[in-house]
């Protein structure tokens, strides 16, 4: 059954930013919810399908009849996609006041979206920009937070060193952003563009808050969290805490070779301010499997 977006007159204008590979249930999920936002609106959704072989993108129009569903080859992972989805949303319209980017695995709670609005727009700055992330919880009885706002400690000793926000009840001043659910400010686009093309997969987003914090463009946390979407497995990876230290190093040496291997150097290399302190980053890894400390 087609869901119904609801007749909005008034209000800001949102472009729905969103990617997606072979999760077909998980997507659909993803937009009930979605859905249920009263300032969503169909044809404001900008989905890449990206050579799903499930029929996701069939099963979003059955949905969502009025969503612009892009086709991808299956090359573009999340960067890629998130590029080729805000590409879209601003060549079809000039008068989006928001892109908000939403991983199709978050299931947002009711009124977050208007929750996540209220706060962006209270957070400003004088020409109209901001990025404000929404942080998720991990369902179950912890709930504890798994995706939003990063702060850094340590940014001139230690600047790849990161750690979860908190939502304490008010937008809070972080660093930088995971790319999970995400308001940008049509400002904040005009000044920073799209996604850097650089990354294949990963570390796009955390560029993106770093970047626009340069800029000085407000990034900001929701006082409040926005929906659920647990944490990636770490099964069978270097961070995996039932395998041997060997069976870890090798799964580490694995992920060097593969696409967030290198997304991970391009980002260290980046942000790291010296040869040494690069070949620092790319060794943290290893030394922390062998210390027995996966997340420090």
């Amino acid at each position: 059954m087609a869901v119904t977006a609801s007749d909005q007159t008034h209000g800001p204008r949102i472009a729905v930013l969103m990617t997606c590979h072979n999760r077909r249930e998980t997507t659909l999920a993803c937009l009930r919810a979605l859905a249920d936002q009263p300032e969503f609106r169909d044809d404001d959704l900008f989905l890449v399908d990206d050579g799903s072989q499930d029929g996701t993108g069939r099963a979003v129009l059955d949905l969502l009849p009025q969503a612009n569903v892009i086709e991808g080859d299956g090359t573009l992972f999340w960067n890629g996609g998130m590029r080729l989805a805000w590409e879209r949303a601003s060549a079809a319209a000039t008068d989006y006041d928001w892109y908000f980017w939403l991983n199709d695995d978050v299931e947002l709670l009711p009124c977050a979206l208007e929750g996540m609005l209220t706060d962006a727009e209270q957070s400003r700055d004088e020409r109209g920009a901001v990025i404000c992330a929404g942080a998720t919880l991990a369902r179950g009885p912890e709930g504890e937070v798994t995706y939003g706002g990063h702060l850094r400690p340590e940014p001139l000793r230690r600047p790849l060193r990161m750690r979860l926000a908190t939502p304490d009840g008010a937008p809070q001043k972080i660093d930088t952003i995971s790319g999970n659910a995400v308001l940008v400010s049509a400002a904040a686009f005009e000044r920073l563009g799209p996604l850097d093309p650089m990354f294949e997969h990963i570390y796009g987003d955390l560029d993106y808050g770093l970047r626009a914090g340069a800029a000085g463009i407000p990034c900001v946390l929701a006082g409040k969290p926005v929906g659920y979407c647990d944490a990636n497995p770490v099964a069978g990876s270097s961070l995996d805490p039932v395998l041997s230290k060997f069976a870890r190093l090798r799964a580490r040496w694995r992920e060097a070779g593969a696409i967030h291997g290198r997304d991970w150097r391009r980002f260290v290399a980046r942000y790291s301010s010296s040869p040494i302190t690069r070949m620092g980053h790319r060794l943290s890894p290893y030394l922390r499997i062998l210390l027995d400390r996966p997340h420090q």
